[in-house]
């Protein structure tokens, strides 16, 4: 449903009657506050984190109802996940079945030889105990051999004995050797005799990550009644407010600082080495600790990090296909998976110029809209720009991120001029898990004494102008307070691609 937006004036009388924020703090479980939310512009994460998979879901000006728009969704942190004022501890993906690591550099003792009918004994250091009797392990060349009995030995490091598959000689060269850097053993299934009493398994508690809230404030005054015909008025469903310009303009730009926290924000809570830290690195100047949690690249920088292979740090289909393969590995489900794939402008003229280039191929891989006069093909919608292609049999939707542009926040440039970050393409998994309906990415807002905190206003009269005075200062004051995290529930089926420092 469209919502009626005009610049005016505002009355003495009216001023108290019809101020959204006013009215929100009167009674804030009538949600009033609403109105501005869907009024004013919606940032990219927020957008994407609610739903939006297309332009027409992302312009302001739009109510949900009526499906103009996709409803925001920014749940609170649960209560009882809370491990502090400030810290969330939740669950994320894990594996059910890991390989354990191979120590030393040769086999233990002596290497029975295999023959036709019976296949090698040999022993190897493990560092844990994960490897049960009976289970056959696979090597890192492929071949097989079954744990015969329980480890002996110690934390760090157990004393396994195998026994390999007739005509199968165990050789450390050939069979472990032929792995670079870490050398491991991968369980792969159980057997067992007729009368055997009973099998082993191993309990996966999930891994767990801390992330902490971050804590964001704006405000400004408005001094004597100088803003009074400086109003822009909200109208819908025959109900009418009005917001004073200057607010809409400070709380514009409290949005685009916490759009940029949810992508680039860095942890006070972490050292060098990516370890919690008892205490923030940061206090502010009255000694306070400044408690403050890593955003979406923080989160997944150094799960999948490639870069392009273009000229000028251009991407290609090729970089572009390494990267989803490299991404669904780590998924749950084999194909149909699809992810949202943020660039700037420059990355967008890429992903256009990848989809043209491949289009001659039998079955369309770009979904093309109705073909219009405008300049760059049909965008009926003022949104942001979504558009989508099929790679490596799964789906990813391109949509351009203004903020990507800006060379005030990102002034870094190629060999070519163009921006380093407009280039950069951050892949998302934002797909919903089926068993608790949560997104694999989250904004969560820090809920307390009933207060969602997403965004808390705090409007305080001067001793002159409409209502009743509250401070001694002759002017207005208005406040925000913002106290959120971003949490990414699988970073490994997340990545990053970036042009190389040398383009």
């Amino acid at each position: 449903m469209k919502i009626k937006i005009t610049q005016g004036s505002v009355s003495e009388g009216d001023a108290q009657e019809y101020h959204l924020v006013q009215n929100h703090l009167i009674d804030p479980s009538k949600n009033i506050d609403r109105v501005i939310q869907y009024a004013e512009q919606r940032y990219l994460m927020t957008l994407l984190v609610s739903g939006a998979r297309s332009s027409k879901y992302t312009a302001p000006g739009f109510t949900p109802k009526g499906g103009d728009s996709v409803t925001t969704k920014i749940k609170e942190i649960p209560q009882g996940e809370m491990i502090s004022q400030n810290a969330w501890s939740y669950k994320i993906m894990g594996r059910i079945q890991k390989a354990s690591e191979i120590l030393g550099t040769a086999v233990v003792g002596n290497i029975t030889v295999a023959t036709t009918t019976k296949g090698s004994t040999f022993k190897l250091y493990l560092k844990d105990n994960y490897m049960t009797p009976g289970m056959n392990c696979v090597f890192p060349n492929g071949k097989h051999a079954r744990v015969m009995a329980r480890p002996t030995g110690a934390t760090g490091k157990y004393l396994y004995s195998f026994e390999s598959f007739p005509g199968e000689t165990f050789s450390w060269d050939d069979w472990v050797g032929t792995q670079i850097g870490r050398k491991t053993v991968f369980g792969g299934y159980t057997s067992f005799g007729e009368r055997s009493r009973r099998g082993y398994g191993n309990f996966h508690y999930p891994d767990r990550y801390i992330q902490h809230t971050t804590k964001q404030r704006k405000s400004i005054s408005l001094s004597g009644d100088v803003n009074a015909n400086e109003v822009i008025w909200y109208e819908v469903n025959e109900s009418k407010g009005f917001v004073y310009e200057a607010e809409a303009q400070m709380r514009a730009q409290f949005l685009l600082e916490d759009e940029y926290k949810n992508w680039w924000a860095v942890s006070t809570m972490r050292d060098a080495y990516g370890n919690l830290l008892s205490r923030p690195s940061m206090q502010d100047e009255y000694g306070q600790d400044i408690v403050a949690g890593d955003g979406w690249v923080q989160q997944v920088k150094g799960a999948n990090d490639m870069e392009t292979s273009g000229s000028h740090g251009d991407a290609t289909w090729d970089d572009m296909a390494d990267m989803i393969k490299a991404l669904k590995k780590r998924k749950n489900t084999i194909s149909g998976n699809t992810w949202v794939v943020v660039t700037g402008s420059d990355g967008m003229a890429i992903a256009h110029a990848i989809a043209a280039s491949r289009y001659s191929a039998s079955n369309p891989l770009v979904q093309i809209v109705d073909q219009s006069k405008m300049v760059g093909g049909a965008e009926p919608y003022v949104g942001y720009n979504f558009k989508t292609l099929n790679i490596a049999g799964e789906q990813i939707t391109f949509v351009e991120n203004p903020m990507q542009d800006d060379e005030e926040k990102f002034p870094a440039r190629l060999s070519d001029g163009t921006l380093r970050m407009s280039k950069t393409f951050y892949f998302m998994d934002l797909e919903t898990n089926p068993g608790n309906g949560r997104g694999n990415v989250e904004i969560r807002a820090r809920g307390r004494a009933g207060v969602n905190r997403n965004i808390v206003y705090l409007w305080k009269n001067g001793m002159t102008g409409e209502g009743k005075p509250e401070d001694p200062v002759d002017a207005k004051e208005f406040h925000m307070l913002k106290e959120t995290l971003l949490a990414v529930f699988n970073t490994k089926s997340c990545g990053i691609l970036t042009p190389p420092a040398t383009a």
